[in-house]
């Protein structure tokens, strides 16, 4: 057996036992402990597996006391880390299942379209000219158009689409600029087949892009309709934005890495999303919201907002296009909310954007909610019928009715 004499004891009685038992005795002062802590003595008597002897037995109790929970506490975190595998290994499993699951239950509506080593989704309905283009709101996809394209188709060609990285299509390791997501659009354009000229319709972030997408094609678009559409000073016009942006992109970072595991899945994120839908595309919204490569993207497409923002601004007059922008008037930062002073800068924003064309129109719907314009369907005519009144204005050559 081996000990620690504690200083209240004399050095002499280790020496004592050393000389005349023949044990193996050291004091503290040996070990240079003279006026250490007893926590630090306490663990030295540990570490060298010696029978500490002290006339201080609080101390060594308490000491006693602690080392015994240790291996207790350590086996209870090594089951919390099995328990915590054995979870995501489920939920991740879970999740390439249902992936699976959702390719053979919801094929793409559309055509799958090659646009330079990778696939973007377009679907179609309808017949005539000009073509209406639907371009969805950042977070959202084709499906998101079910009250509103069916409606168009009954009088001209209409197509929804999905950006890279949406809904059915593939993603892209290109940037989410707006320069990139028209130049996007336009190669699909073409390898699909859909002749110009287009009407331009965007909500959101999609208005951004309709906008790119004139500016940089202008003999290709004679009309457009903006649906609560983003404007590249709204940031700086709404401090509180900035803000919010930024606590987005950590909030979609932190469902990207949960959706690996199937929890967006399993909660039903989805389902928020596509409140008002009929039932066959909120399924469809909430299945692909379920996906890793959703949250890539819109994270991707957050981290491309300032670029966005300069190019959009960049761009200038629409002429006389014929142009109808769409604004809901209900708070930006609490849903279903009256008008916040969020809402009424945005609002005045988007009367600056009515302003491009000479031939344009501003709507403001009281009880809106930037979702509801697409997705309610009462709210959706809004819509509906601002992309009839562009269609009249271009086919009788007379003005937008305000």
């Amino acid at each position: 057996m081996k000990f620690l004499i504690d200083e209240d004891l004399s050095p002499k009685v280790a020496e004592r036992l050393r000389s005349d038992e023949g044990l193996d005795v050291v004091h503290i002062r040996d070990r240079g402990l003279l006026g250490e802590s007893d926590a630090v003595v306490l663990q030295r008597a540990y570490d060298e597996d010696r029978i500490f002897v002290t006339a201080n037995a609080k101390d060594f109790q308490r000491f006693v006391k602690i080392n015994s929970l240790i291996p207790k506490i350590s086996r209870i975190i090594m089951w919390l880390i099995v328990g915590i595998l054995v979870l995501a290994t489920i939920g991740a499993i879970y999740q390439a299942i249902s992936t699976k699951s959702d390719q053979r239950n919801y094929p793409a509506l559309g055509q799958l379209v090659d646009v330079g080593g990778y696939k973007l989704h377009i679907y179609c309905m309808g017949e005539g000219s000009p073509t209406v283009i639907l371009d969805a709101a950042a977070d959202m996809m084709s499906s998101d158009w079910a009250w509103i394209q069916p409606e168009i188709a009954k009088h001209t060609r209409v197509c929804s689409y999905d950006r890279a990285g949406m809904g059915w299509s593939d993603s892209s390791n290109q940037p989410r600029d707006a320069k990139q997501v028209a130049f996007e659009l336009r190669t699909l354009l073409i390898n699909a087949g859909i002749s110009v000229p287009y009407i331009m319709v965007g909500h959101s972030a999609g208005g951004l892009y309709a906008r790119m997408y004139a500016a940089e094609y202008p003999d290709e678009v004679v009309g457009m309709v903006l649906v609560d559409p983003g404007h590249p000073d709204m940031d700086t016009r709404i401090p509180a934005l900035q803000a919010q942006n930024a606590s987005d992109a950590s909030l979609v970072n932190t469902m990207r890495v949960l959706s690996y595991f199937g929890l967006p899945r399993l909660l039903g994120v989805g389902k928020n999303n596509a409140e008002g839908l009929p039932q066959q595309q909120a399924t469809e919204v909430n299945v692909f919201v379920s996906r890793p490569q959703h949250w890539a993207t819109i994270l991707n497409l957050i981290n491309s907002t300032s670029a966005t923002y300069d190019e959009v601004r960049a761009t200038g007059s629409l002429g006389n296009m014929p142009l109808v922008v769409i604004s809901a008037n209900t708070a930006w930062f609490t849903k279903g909310a009256p008008a916040d002073d969020a809402r009424k800068i945005l609002n005045d924003l988007q009367s600056e954007i009515a302003g491009l064309s000479t031939n344009s129109s501003h709507r403001i719907i009281d009880s809106a909610t930037h979702g509801s314009l697409v997705h309610n369907q009462n709210d959706a005519q809004a819509v509906i019928f601002a992309i009839e009144d562009v269609l009249t204005s271009l086919q009788t050559g007379q003005p937008l009715t305000k």
